[in-house]
């Protein structure tokens, strides 16, 4: 018969640790309900990660009075057996394996583990990496109020649980850790109370850290409990939910009084009678102090990369820029040292979005990337949408197109580049984005679509890069433009197809019209030179005509007076220089003119054929032999 208090006070702490669980569980339930709806509508709201992590930590708690309720019961059960009149007297023995499945299902173990995940699960729904500004109302100052009600109760709780004697409630001093996690995760929930606009995801998710490490803990306790042994028949029940995370939350920190009390318990090794120990732990503060102020004094050393450059801010002023290599100057908070580029240099695309991720290397022998594709009925994410001038019927309006504009940039090598870089710009990739984006959409106001696509790309690159670094010189910005790359421009992807067939219909609208011209212009020289041939051949015409007759003129005025002066003599001379000419090359048949006396001389010019030509007139024609068949 068992005559501890803590058997005869059981049943009393079993009804009390009942209602126990039965109150924190309604609470667990109406701040996980909360939770949700907050979260339904409101997702970056900070309360329901508060409520989460306070409701994980409950459900510890509630885990931790759970196992008390079962010993305490078992307890209870051992002195006030239950009436076992109901019991079945001719129930066969269960096998074996029934057995086993039953003390394993009846064990603390399974059950806190599934608890334990039911927890980590509670606290994970509610992280968050964002969190919106609380709203500054009256609902924060009552979650404040029950926040430190709640820390005031479990105060009382947790020192009345600590004060109970370990022969009166073992499990009592297993409790207590547990309740001063809950104060922990309370007391860490009211900054982000008392301080709305306190944003930081670190200070806000710090309670749920603190569960989730306790929640991991009960976790390995409830498996590792699967390995040890069956507990014997009479001997009382292990309590597991029990935590030395949550033990350690005492002031002052012990946090090696757990190891020294297991060491001496489990090894009979008593740290505290060794003299080593005991120097050192005389020691141990000076050491570590002068160890603190070498660490410290330390910091003051500084390492500059090859590829890089260290601004010295002294006291927060900048007062040097320094090159590569190792460098001393005041320790830490006073001095410090901001690390910037040394001319490295980056590719930046005008149409490129911020959070673009950077295309991966490609293989020499593979196929070629994506960012190579530049046909115009390709949507490309580096272009650039812009507006430009167009004109239709003699009509000014607007059309848009797409550039691909690259710029090489690298912060300028001189000390004031590097300051400026620093100080004046907080992301040197938007500035510069930015800036470009201006000058584009200035560069190609007032240009149509055609001269852009006639105009030579280098010098508009070259325009562009003039304009780009003279706003970045205003601002300050210490960036230097090594060189602006004018890809692709182009019209946009929808209407490339329809801007080719329109080029195409132009062409060759150009081309008809330039044949045509030619064709004219081949008609009307021709008939220039026909004209001026026609021209020339008159003129000839009439000056060889012009010629003749001054000539014969000339010669009928030479001959009219050869006549008045030689008379019928000249005549005569004449008639016969004409018949010799007339007669040259004709053969004559010369008749004396006095066998006729009455008949004049006679000249006779006709062609007699000879006696050989007569004889071959008058020949007979050769039969002609018919082909013999």
């Amino acid at each position: 018969m068992h005559s501890s208090a803590r058997y005869s006070l059981a049943s009393s702490q079993a009804r009390l640790a009942a209602r126990v669980v039965f109150g924190l569980g309604t609470i667990i339930f109406l701040m996980l309900l909360a939770a949700l709806m907050v979260q339904f509508f409101a997702p970056s709201s900070r309360w329901p990660s508060l409520l989460s992590s306070n409701a994980a930590a409950l459900t510890l708690l509630a885990i931790a009075w759970h196992h008390t309720q079962r010993i305490c019961q078992w307890r209870a059960d051992i002195v006030d057996p239950p009436n076992p009149e109901n019991a079945l007297e001719d129930t066969p023995p269960p096998s074996w394996l029934y057995q086993r499945l039953g003390v394993l299902l009846t064990s603390d173990g399974p059950g806190l583990v599934m608890m334990a995940a039911i927890v980590m699960f509670i606290v994970l729904a509610g992280w968050g990496s964002h969190y919106v500004a609380l709203d500054d109302g009256r609902l924060r100052w009552i979650a404040v109020g029950v926040i430190a009600a709640a820390i005031f109760i479990t105060l009382v709780a947790e020192r009345h649980l600590a004060a109970t004697s370990r022969e009166a409630w073992p499990e009592a001093q297993a409790i207590a850790p547990v309740l001063r996690l809950v104060m922990a995760v309370q007391c860490l929930s009211l900054p982000a109370f008392v301080f709305p606009t306190l944003n930081t995801a670190l200070l806000i998710n710090l309670p749920a850290v603190l569960v989730l490490l306790v929640a991991l803990e009960f976790l390995l306790r409830g498996l590792f409990s699967l390995f040890m042994p069956p507990r014997a028949e009479g001997a009382e029940r292990v309590y597991l939910a029990k935590s030395q995370l949550a033990a350690q939350l005492v002031w002052p920190p012990r946090p090696l009084l757990f190891l020294q009390h297991e060491i001496h318990q489990r090894f009979g090794i008593d740290l505290r009678q060794l003299w080593a120990l005991r120097v050192l732990k005389r020691a141990f503060i000076p050491v570590m102090t002068i160890m603190a102020i070498c660490g410290w004094l330390l910091t003051g050393f500084q390492q500059v990369a090859t590829t890089q450059r260290g601004i010295y801010e002294r006291f927060g002023k900048p007062v040097a820029v320094l090159p590569a290599g190792l460098h001393y100057g005041l320790p830490w908070p006073f001095g410090r040292v901001m690390l910037t580029e040394n001319g490295q240099v980056h590719e930046l695309a005008a149409g490129e979005e911020p959070d673009t991720a950077a295309e991966p290397l490609t293989s020499a022998e593979g196929n070629a990337p994506q960012s190579a594709d530049r046909l115009w009925d390709a949507i490309h994410s580096f272009d650039k949408a812009q507006i430009i001038a167009s004109q239709s019927d003699d009509q000014q309006s607007l059309q848009i197109i797409n550039s691909d504009v690259r710029f090489m940039w690298r912060i300028g090598l001189s000390d004031d580049a590097a300051l400026a870089a620093t100080y004046r710009s907080n992301d040197l990739p938007a500035l510069i984005r930015s800036t470009a984006s201006q000058v584009l959409v200035h560069q190609f106001s007032s240009m149509t679509l055609e001269q852009l696509l006639g105009e030579q790309r280098n010098l508009l690159a070259s325009q562009i890069n003039r304009a780009v670094q003279q706003k970045l010189n205003a601002l300050h910005s210490g960036v230097e433009l090594l060189s602006t790359v004018v890809e692709a421009i182009h019209p946009p992807a929808g209407a490339a197809d329809a801007f080719h067939g329109v080029q195409a219909a132009q062409i060759s609208a150009q081309a008809l019209v330039s044949r045509e011209r030619g064709h004219a212009a081949d008609l009307a020289a021709s008939a220039q030179i026909e004209a001026t041939t026609r021209q020339n051949q008159a003129q000839m015409n009439a000056a060889d005509a012009v010629s003749t007759a001054q000539a014969t003129a000339v010669r009928f005025a030479a001959q009219k007076q050869a006549a008045a002066q030689s008379g019928q003599v000249f005549i005569d001379e004449l008639w016969f220089s004409q018949l010799r000419q007339t007669l040259g090359h004709s053969p004559l048949l010369i008749i004396d003119s006095r066998i006729g006396a009455v008949t004049p001389p006679t000249i006779d010019l006709r062609d007699f054929p000879t006696l050989n030509d007569a004889a071959r007139r008058d020949a007979p024609a050769k039969p002609t032999q018919e082909p013999s068949r």
